[in-house]
């Protein structure tokens, strides 16, 4: 007798055996699971993801050219980046990351699990209402939740050697004000989006942890904690000021930004671990910034370098130089945004610092990456030849969308040596390219600016360093 089934398409008896022969084996509770309306919901989940299109979102990827949702550090499916105005970028995207207080995910716990952090006390939530529907904030969240199953787990879980398949959140409410406890479209529009996580993307997350809360929210969190499951509730963990501590249990002191209580600061990323348009540690550029970069050149494979010179003195930069003769291409490019009209009223002031900062945008045609490094020349060391090495090479990939890059240099005369590279076969996780796709040059865009010319050009604000 011929038991073989076929399993891309079994009789309606086959399946109602095998489902029997699985219950058998199956306990009590996990049985009391397996209902009708269990059934229901899974198909309720797959037409809503068949409505709603969310195979066909555009979410980053090794294989792809997808801009990152939302800021990243510290995996390597795809490279640290901050959100940029690419053309990739949506405009919602873009508007909402101004009003959103700055959120990244920011590298894994003890256990394996991705750390996502959110800077939600400095939202501007009476903005988000009047920057987006309802359904473009759930097209934006759905990006973010799809990113995060499709690139982050699979990439945590093999690191881990296990599946990863649960985040840990947390909230950072330093800021916050009784009057963003009690905005209701706002908080209605969080309700909606809390129902819709627990409903299409539930058990995602490992645990939560609401840290600087103030004594006011306590009555905030009797209402929201009516919206979520109980399974969820258990895994929330309110802490005050002192939460350095509980938070280093979970997650190493260098995987931890040091605002929180670690040591970690991301220093080769604008705005360290947690860019916030809000604090203004970045400088958010507007879609014209990457537009007409100062420098275009080529790199290819054959030919894979670039190398820039800029001369500084202490009172001025001199005038935009040429780039170095060599056979070597490459390219970059800076960025500038103009703030929101209330805030970007305030003259910017001249930046008082021993140190300067200057700003590198780039973006790239295509590609699977490109290796940066700066090098500081005195103009005192002439033995020097090489340079000193003051930001050590540091993968991106500005074939996704623009990089923007904030260099610390000494405020004396010298020359920063900026130095571009395709990334090696063994850097980054993008596939190799065939034969013919290595022929083809890369597009290498750039420019540089002082932090004064940055902020006069694009009409910003003062960019805050931590």
């Amino acid at each position: 007798m011929n038991t073989t089934v076929d399993l891309d398409n079994p009789t309606l008896a086959e399946k109602t055996t095998a489902i029997e022969q699985l219950r058998g084996k199956l306990s009590d509770e996990v049985n009391s699971y397996c209902s009708d309306s269990a059934a229901a919901m899974v198909n309720e989940w797959y037409q809503w993801r068949k409505d709603a299109r969310i195979d066909d979102l555009p979410i980053a990827q090794p294989n792809n050219v997808f801009p990152v949702p939302y800021p990243i550090r510290g995996y390597h499916s795809v490279a640290d980046a901050n959100l940029t105005a690419g053309m990739r970028v949506s405009d919602m995207q873009l508007k909402l990351n101004k009003v959103f207080g700055g959120g990244c995910w920011h590298k894994r716990d003890k256990d394996g699990h991705p750390v996502y952090i959110e800077r939600a006390g400095r939202y501007h939530i009476k903005d988000i209402p009047k920057m987006s529907t309802m359904n473009g904030l759930f097209e934006f969240h759905f990006m973010m939740q799809e990113f995060l199953n499709r690139t982050i787990f699979p990439e945590c879980s093999e690191i881990a050697g296990c599946e990863i398949s649960k985040q840990v959140v947390i909230f950072d409410m330093a800021g916050i004000s009784i009057g963003m406890l009690s905005h209701w479209p706002a908080l209605n529009m969080l309700r909606e989006m809390l129902s819709k996580d627990q409903l299409y993307y539930p058990e995602c997350m490992h645990l939560t942890y609401i840290v600087n809360a103030p004594s006011m929210f306590v009555t905030a969190w009797k209402l929201i904690r009516s919206w979520l499951d109980p399974r969820v509730i258990s895994k929330i963990h309110i802490l005050g000021k002192d939460h350095a501590d509980v938070l280093l249990k979970q997650i190493p002191d260098y995987n931890l930004p040091a605002f929180l209580g670690g040591s970690c600061r991301c220093s080769h990323m604008p705005g360290g671990c947690v860019p916030s348009v809000p604090l203004n540690n970045f400088p958010d550029l507007p879609r014209k910034a990457f537009v007409s970069l100062r420098h275009q050149v080529q790199i290819s494979y054959t030919h894979p370098r670039h190398s820039f010179v800029y001369n500084l003195s202490p009172t001025e930069f001199d005038p935009p130089p040429t780039p170095l003769s060599s056979p070597l291409m490459g390219y970059a490019s800076w960025l500038g945004i103009k703030r929101d009209s209330a805030r970007a009223s305030a003259p910017p002031s001249p930046v008082q610092s021993r140190t300067r900062y200057i700003y590198l945008r780039f973006t790239a045609d295509h590609g699977r990456g490109i290796v940066v490094e700066v090098l500081w020349r005195s103009s005192n060391d002439a033995a020097n030849e090489d340079g000193t090495l003051i930001y050590p090479e540091v993968l991106f990939d500005p074939q996704r969308a623009p990089i923007v890059l904030e260099i610390e240099s000494p405020n004396r005369s010298g020359q920063l040596v900026f130095n571009w590279r395709i990334a090696n076969f063994d850097e980054g996780q993008a596939p190799f390219p065939d034969p013919q796709e290595a022929q083809v040059p890369i597009q290498l865009e750039y420019s540089v600016d002082t932090e004064e010319s940055l902020v006069e050009e694009f009409d910003l604000l003062p960019i805050k360093h931590d």
